[in-house]
């Protein structure tokens, strides 16, 4: 049995992920406002309507007290990170948009979320625990739904050798700033 998360590590969890889910909210809202298809926006817009729901589930775990406050940060865990963000945000493309948050953002939040729930312990990080598994699970729906839609789109080379460069530079910047989430509990 695992021996569970410390309040700091909860903490530090709980913010950064809320942080995560708040940013992606709205670039992938803004992504479904612009895009040039239906089927990407719906896509996109609800994808981007999860991830606010699970913000809101995350933010009422944020613990309240004094002496941890400086612990709960809802900010990226580098100042890096944001910048990566925002130039993955201005990727040009509804479609390069589409891959690149059904095969880079959404998985990144995924594994995060995998990591901390093998981490917990049922006694005591059940409140954790559920948000957790509500939230991998729309994950994986939009993540599903998306490269369903992803494979009825990339139909020729040239789109696929397009798209896949959109993914790669979004996948290279959040390397080279170590993440959009920490690997670890204790970062």
């Amino acid at each position: 049995m695992n021996e569970g998360l410390s309040t700091v590590q909860t903490a530090r969890v709980v913010g950064g992920l809320h942080w995560a889910t708040s940013r992606l909210f709205e670039v992938l809202g803004l992504w479904a406002s612009e895009a040039d298809r239906p089927d990407i926006a719906v896509s996109q817009a609800t994808a981007s309507r999860h991830l606010g729901w699970h913000a809101t589930d995350l933010e009422e775990l944020l613990p309240d007290s004094v002496l941890i406050e400086g612990e709960a940060r809802t900010e990226p865990h580098t100042p890096q990170v944001d910048g990566a963000v925002e130039a993955i945000r201005a990727i040009p493309g509804s479609l390069e948009r589409l891959a690149v948050t059904h095969r880079v953002l959404l998985p990144r939040v995924a594994a995060r979320c995998v990591t901390v729930e093998r981490l917990a312990a049922p006694h005591q990080d059940a409140a954790l625990a559920r948000v957790l598994a509500f939230l991998l699970a729309d994950l994986r729906r939009d993540r599903d739904d998306g490269e369903v839609l992803l494979g009825r789109l990339l139909h020729d080379v040239a789109t696929v050798e397009r798209v896949h460069a959109r993914v790669l530079e979004a996948e290279s910047r959040l390397v080279a700033v170590g993440g959009l989430l920490p690997a670890g509990v204790d970062d």
